[in-house]
């Protein structure tokens, strides 16, 4: 039939008839196998002896406009050697996500889970959440078996959170976690591994290998010791640097602590008694440059009345200046004295014999001062994770529109579909085919 288009050919079969029904906005097509098509076990690809019978296989296959796709073929039975019983020939277009499905169809839904939930795909094509969900699941764990991690020289390590309860009884609230690996040159996720312990990123490192490992210049990283303690392990020439967000956002609860501290010294009849909490809190922490005017005005107020908010704020505005310095010598410098001015509120506190308002700030200066060998490598390589944190809310969103994982390898597989390299758009249709 010269007239059958080329689209509707498949290995190893003929396309003896096609037929359309309006009414079902089906399209039928009809196979017959070649004389040449091998006739081979579907399990081993050993030849089987005779033809044992045959069964009908009804196939969906890529539609046609508004139409449905069927395939309709005899899948015949032979005697295999190797198995030693009989088993049905081997299709080569059949999917191995579903038998009732060719590769296209299953590779074409699969792509379309890249960027619309499952639940959407499933109602646009009229099947099953999970046959859905099974097949993008399949496809990506093939997929994962031709993936090779990129050469990275600069990467960011992060943890999300990935579910709330845990599997098993003994398990610790670090396995809940994901560690999140992002190129911070092209931005994208380049692997996940679960749990946040130092296990995990030792994972990555030994996957990528001691020769990729020594390419490996910088590492942005919170302040989580077990990822500290990974890299130092075998990242030999890394520098390690901490994300200033994260530091600035430690700041900025320890300010907020000390502010809750100072109100509450407040006499019942203070003026700005009414400044100092709920609306305003968020104030204290902002910039001055960033205020408004009913803002800055209220700070104005509140400094002006009392000399411990004052300090607050001379102490605040000093460290929120300190990653603009040039060089780690001005950044010390900074930290000095932001310590110096801790010290003598605390000082003055215990000497008028008041609460000391000012620990929770003394605890979080000392926690890092004790890391400066750590956090001057930043002033050498000004990088953040601002990219991992970026694609945090990227993960969130995508738990949020699957309305959650069961499947943790699901879960992970899918970040690296959605914010990495694990999708058609990097590992192309004609490499899987088949395989």
């Amino acid at each position: 039939m010269a007239y059958i288009p080329r689209f509707l050919q498949f290995e190893g079969y003929e396309t003896c008839d096609f037929q359309t029904s309006t009414r079902d906005n089906v399209v039928y097509v009809d196979l017959t196998a070649r004389a040449e098509k091998a006739y081979v076990c579907c399990r081993c690809s050993n030849p089987l002896e005779g033809v044992r019978g045959r069964h009908r296989l009804i196939l969906r296959d890529l539609p046609l406009r508004a139409f449905q796709t069927l395939v309709r073929l005899w899948r015949r039975k032979g005697f295999c050697k190797h198995c030693k019983k009989v088993r049905s020939e081997k299709i080569a277009f059949i999917a191995k996500e579903s038998p009732h499905f060719t590769q296209d169809y299953a590779w074409w839904l699969g792509t379309m889970c890249e960027f619309a939930p499952v639940s959407r795909v499933a109602e646009m094509v009229s099947e099953g959440n999970m046959t859905v969900r099974r097949i993008d699941l399949k496809r990506m764990q093939r997929m994962l078996k031709h993936y090779k991690i990129p050469e990275v020289t600069h990467i960011a390590v992060d943890e999300v959170y990935a579910r709330k309860k845990s599997k098993f009884k003994d398990e610790d609230r670090d396995q809940r976690f994901f560690t999140v690996i992002s190129d911070l040159n092209t931005r994208r996720v380049i692997w996940v591994a679960e749990s946040r312990k130092k296990a995990a990123l030792d994972q990555f490192f030994k996957l990528i290998g001691k020769e990729a490992c020594q390419k490996i210049a910088v590492v942005a990283v919170d302040q989580h010791e077990a990822y500290g303690a990974s890299v130092k392990e075998h990242c030999k020439n890394a520098k390690v640097v901490w994300d200033k967000f994260h530091i600035i956002k430690n700041f900025e609860e320890a300010v907020n602590e000390v502010r809750k501290s100072l109100h509450g010294r407040l006499p019942s009849k203070s003026p700005i008694l009414r400044l100092t909490r709920g609306k305003y809190r968020f104030t204290f922490l902002k910039k001055a440059n960033r205020r408004d005017k009913d803002e800055a005005q209220t700070i104005e107020e509140v400094v002006k009345e009392n000399e411990d908010f004052a300090a607050l704020e001379i102490i605040k505005e000093r460290m929120l200046g300190f990653f603009d310095c040039t060089d780690a010598a001005s950044a010390w410098e900074v930290m000095w004295e932001i310590g110096r001015w801790i010290r003598q509120k605390v000082a003055a506190d215990v000497a008028a014999g008041k609460s000391q308002a000012f620990i929770p700030l003394v605890t979080w200066w000392e926690n890092l001062a004790s890391g400066w060998a750590t956090l001057k490598n930043y002033f050498e390589f000004p990088v953040t994770s601002s990219l991992a944190e970026g694609v945090n809310n990227v993960i969130k969103s995508l738990k949020r529109r699957s309305f959650g994982f069961r499947n943790m390898d699901y879960f992970r597989l899918k970040i690296m579909q959605v914010c990495g390299y694990l999708n058609s758009r990097y590992i192309k249709f004609p490499e899987l085919i088949g395989t």
